[in-house]
C-alpha cells in the first residue's frame, strides 16, 4: 500500500532532492533507458511485409535430458547438511549428466534437413540450436508471417502475426523460438547524474570511499584483491581500454587487462555499463581477472550470451547489470527466453558459479507504467538480485546508514516487488519477507548496495562527448551489483586460501544469515546494514528483509566472517 512518510524519511527524502542543487548547477536527471519496444502486435504501427529474401538468425531453446535430476542435484549441493554439499561439477560434466542427448540433436537435425534447411549451430551446451535463414524460410517452416512494425518509441523491428509452430517431432523437445519477435530489447541500467571532472575534480566514491563505507579494509590488510579469482560481465556495449586505465592511473591501481569476448556480432554500441562494471572491480579487487563478454541487446543474442558464459566455466562470479521488464515481455518470449536463462543460470549453478543481477533502477514500476512489476532477469530464482539505497556517511567516511533509494521527481529507485513469473522459493524466508504484499511468487530484491547517483561513484568514461578529464558521478543497481559481486570474489579467494570451495549459489546461506541476524541468532556486528528508512517509489524499507533494499547492504568483513563459517 502506498505509505505515510516519517520525519526522519521525510528529511532524508528532501535532503536527496535537494543535494542536485548542492552539488552542481550542472546536474541533469537521471538517464533512464526504455527497453521495450513496447505493446502487442495488434497496438503496434504495421510498416510492410518483410521481403522474404532478409536474413532472419533464430534460434530454438532446447530441453535438457533430466531437468527434474539437475534440480535434484542442485537441490543437495547447495544444502550444508548434505555430503555433496558445495562438490560442483564440470560444464562437462553437467553435459554428460543433464544436457541434450545425442539423439534428440539428431532429431533437430533430421527434421530441418528434411525441409531442406541448413543444420544449426548449438550452443556448447546443446541448448541453443541457431540458424541463419531467409525470411521466407522462416515463414515456410514456423508457419508464420513476418511483419515490419513501428514501436511506440519509433524503433522498427520485425515480427510474427501470429504464434509459431513447430513441427510435431520436436514437441517437447523444442521449448520456444528466439530471433522470430524482435520486439524487446535489454537495456543496460548505468545512471549517469553529470560530468564532474571537468568542473571540479574527480567528485564521487572512489575505491578508498568504498572500503571505508562498506569495511572492506580488513579484507584488503588481509591480501584480499581478487587474486587468482575470474570474474564474468555480460555487456551489451562496449567500452574504451583507455577510460580504465586512466581510472586505474588516477587511483594507483595496477590491475591485468580485462579480456573481451564477442558473442555473435558483439555489442555495437558504447555505453557507461562496460567502464563502470570493470573500473568498480577494479575499485574492490583489483587483481582479480575480468571477463567481458558482449553481445547485441536482443533477446536472442543476449542468451546466446550467457550460455556461452556458463559453458565456458572459466568464471566463479557473474554479475549481470541488464534487464527488461517482466510484465511487458509477451508470454511466448518470456517461456523462450526465460527458459534459456534459467537453464544457464542452473548449471552456473551446478558449476559453483555466482550470478548476481541487478533488480533495476525505476523503483517499484521497471515496466516504467503505473502498474507495480519488477525486472525478468532479477526475479529468477537462481540469481541474487541486487538492490539500491542511499548511503550516508560520518564525516570520516566511515558508514552511517541507508534509505532505499527513490527519486520521486527522476521517477527512479531500487527495483524491488513480486514477481508474475516465478513461485517463491523455499529459502526465500526470514523476518519480513512473509509480509502484507506476500502472494506466493519470488520477492526481489535479496541485498542492496549504494546506487542513488546523488551518492554515487565516479567512473571515468569518455563516451559523453567530454573534451578531457571525463569522470562521471555514476549510480544503479547496475553500479551496486559489479560492487557486491567483487565483495564474492575477495570472499572466494578467503575461502580457497582455508581450503575451500567457492561460495557458488548465495541466497541460501544469505537468507540464513538474514533470518539469524533478524532473531537474534548471530550477535552483533551484524553481517549485513538493515536499512529501515526509505523505499522504492511504493513499498517501504522495513526491519529485515524487504522490496527496497531486500536484507540491506554488506559488512564486508563482517559477512565474509560470516559466509566462510557457513561454507565449512
Amino acid at each position: 500500500m502506498r505509505r505515510c512518510m516519517s520525519s526522519k524519511k521525510l528529511f532524508v527524502l528532501l535532503f536527496v532532492l535537494l543535494l542536485p542543487a548542492l552539488l552542481s548547477a550542472s546536474v541533469g536527471p537521471a538517464a533512464h533507458k526504455s527497453r521495450q519496444g513496447g505493446g502487442s502486435v495488434a497496438q503496434l504501427a504495421l510498416i510492410s511485409s518483410v521481403d522474404e529474401r532478409q536474413p532472419i538468425e533464430v534460434s530454438l531453446v532446447l530441453r535438457g535430458q533430466s531437468d527434474g535430476d539437475l534440480q535434484r542435484f542442485l537441490a543437495l549441493v547447495n544444502n550444508p547438511s548434505s555430503s555433496t554439499y558445495h562438490r560442483y561439477l564440470s560444464a562437462g560434466e553437467i553435459d554428460s549428466r543433464f544436457g541434450i542427448r545425442l539423439s534428440d540433436r539428431a532429431r533437430v537435425e533430421a527434421v530441418l534437413g528434411r525441409d531442406g534447411l541448413p543444420m544449426p549451430a548449438f550452443s556448447a551446451d546443446g541448448l541453443l540450436a541457431t540458424l541463419s535463414l531467409s525470411a521466407g524460410q522462416v515463414q515456410t517452416f514456423f508457419h508464420v508471417r513476418l511483419q515490419r512494425y513501428r514501436a511506440t518509441n519509433g524503433r522498427l523491428y520485425v515480427a510474427p502475426s501470429q504464434p509459431p509452430q513447430l513441427p510435431s517431432e520436436l514437441a517437447g523437445l523444442v521449448v520456444g523460438v528466439l530471433g522470430l519477435d524482435q520486439r524487446a530489447e535489454l537495456g543496460d541500467d548505468a545512471v549517469l547524474t553529470h560530468r564532474a571532472g571537468e568542473v571540479s575534480g574527480v567528485t564521487g566514491l572512489g575505491p578508498a570511499d568504498i572500503e571505508r563505507a562498506y569495511d572492506l579494509g580488513p579484507l584488503h590488510q588481509a591480501g584480499l584483491d581478487g587474486y587468482n579469482q575470474t570474474i564474468a560481465l555480460a555487456e551489451i556495449g562496449t567500452f574504451n581500454p583507455a577510460d580504465i586505465a586512466a581510472y586505474d592511473q588516477e587511483y594507483h591501481i595496477i590491475a591485468p587487462a580485462p579480456q573481451v569476448t564477442l558473442v555473435g556480432g558483439g555489442a555495437s554500441t558504447r555505453s557507461a555499463e562496460p567502464a563502470l562494471d570493470v573500473e568498480l572491480v577494479h575499485a574492490v579487487a583489483p587483481h582479480a581477472h575480468i571477463l567481458v563478454y558482449e553481445s547485441g541487446q536482443d533477446l536472442r543474442s543476449v542468451a546466446q550470451m550467457i550460455s556461452q558464459i556458463v559453458s565456458d566455466d572459466q568464471a566463479q562470479v557473474l554479475s549481470v547489470s541488464l534487464g527488461t521488464c517482466e510484465a511487458e515481455l509477451d508470454p511466448r518470449l518470456a517461456t523462450s527466453f526465460l527458459a534459456s536463462l534459467d537453464g544457464s543460470f542452473k548449471r552456473a549453478s551446478a558449476e559453483g558459479m555466482s550470478v548476481l543481477v541487478a533488480s533495476g533502477d525505476f523503483g517499484a514500476y521497471d515496466c516504467q507504467d503505473s502498474e507495480l512489476s519488477v525486472g525478468a532477469l532479477a526475479a529468477s530464482p537462481y540469481v541474487t538480485s541486487v538492490g539500491g539505497t542511499t548511503l550516508f556517511l560520518h564525516s570520516d567516511g566511515t558508514y552511517d546508514y541507508e534509505a532505499g533509494w527513490e527519486g520521486p521527481l527522476e521517477e527512479a529507485g531500487s527495483g524491488g516487488g513480486l514477481s508474475r513469473l516465478y513461485l517463491r522459493p523455499s529459502w526465500q524466508a526470514g523476518p519480513g519477507v512473509q509480509n502484507a504484499s506476500s502472494n506466493g511468487m519470488r520477492e526481489v530484491p535479496d541485498v542492496s548496495l549504494d546506487a542513488d547517483p546523488l551518492t554515487g561513484y565516479a567512473i571515468y568514461y569518455s563516451g559523453t562527448g567530454c573534451s578531457s578529464k571525463c569522470w562521471q558521478i555514476v549510480g544503479g543497481t547496475s553500479a551496486a551489483t559489479p560492487l557486491w559481486a567483487s565483495l564474492v570474489l575477495l570472499i572466494n579467494q578467503l575461502a580457497e586460501e582455508h581450503g575451500q570451495h567457492q561460495l557458488g549459489f548465495l541466497n541460501q546461506a544469505l537468507y540464513q544469515l538474514g533470518a539469524e541476524a533478524g532473531t537474534g541468532g548471530i550477535t552483533a556486528p551484524l553481517p549485513f546494514h538493515d536499512v529501515t528508512i526509505g523505499g522504492n517509489l511504493f513499498y517501504d524499507a522495513t526491519p529485515g528483509w524487504d522490496y527496497s533494499s531486500g536484507w540491506g547492504s554488506p559488512d564486508g568483513s563482517v559477512l565474509a566472517g560470516d559466509l566462510l563459517h557457513a561454507n565449512a
